[in-house]
């Protein structure tokens, strides 16, 4: 499996996770790409080749899990290449859209900041993301500590992105954890929720090893 941390993050952010699902018997691939750099799409491109080695490696779909916008990252990876991928987790993934996204992306320093994925987080952008044809789960956040955007977003949210653009509405497997957006995806329940996906998706001679 192939871990995905969100804009402005690097793949620390992913590691209690990581060692969670490698303690449960999975082997985990955890990644590092340019979030600040490149938009949502290129990001996904600038990915591709190590997933595919991943994919090749392993002689087997991988299943994504993706943090924030590490999920649609992930999105436009399993759309584009329906062989790369056997599901896909999003863990607080503004999957249409984030008003947090939208007063950020406003002013020069936001846009200067965090780079050209910003614009792709906005409400009004999030159509352009591609839809996949893979099994999809999502966690949602439900505690909100950023008090700057506690009242412009729709409740309940988790600081930054709200349950109902989380919640993709597509079918996929869904929970909300009592967690932050920052920390969402270091929460024991969250952990939970990835390894009851996998646990459907992934056989037992195909976790380790």
């Amino acid at each position: 499996m192939v871990l995905l941390h969100g804009l402005g993050r690097t793949r620390r952010s992913m590691a209690r996770l990581a060692a969670r699902l490698v303690a449960a018997g999975y082997r985990v691939e955890n990644l590092d790409y340019p979030s600040r750099r490149l938009a949502i799409a290129a990001c996904a491109e600038h990915l591709r080749p190590a997933v595919s080695a991943i994919r090749q490696q392993a002689g087997a779909p991988v299943v994504l899990v993706g943090h924030s916008m590490g999920g649609l990252v992930a999105r436009h990876l399993a759309a584009a290449d329906p062989d790369l991928v056997a599901g896909l987790v999003m863990l607080g993934t503004p999957n249409r859209g984030s008003e947090a996204a939208d007063i950020v992306s406003a002013y020069r320093l936001g846009r200067a900041v965090l780079g050209p994925a910003i614009r792709d987080l906005r409400r009004d952008a999030s159509g352009a993301i591609p839809v996949p044809a893979c099994p999809v789960a999502a966690v949602a956040g439900t505690r909100a500590l950023i008090p700057f955007f506690r009242r412009r977003i729709l409740e309940p949210h988790d600081g930054l992105v709200s349950v109902e653009s989380a919640r993709w509405g597509a079918g996929e497997r869904w929970c909300m954890v009592p967690a932050h957006h920052t920390w969402l995806m270091n929460h024991p329940a969250t952990a939970a929720a990835v390894l009851d996906a996998l646990s459907v998706w992934v056989s037992l001679p195909e976790r380790a090893g």
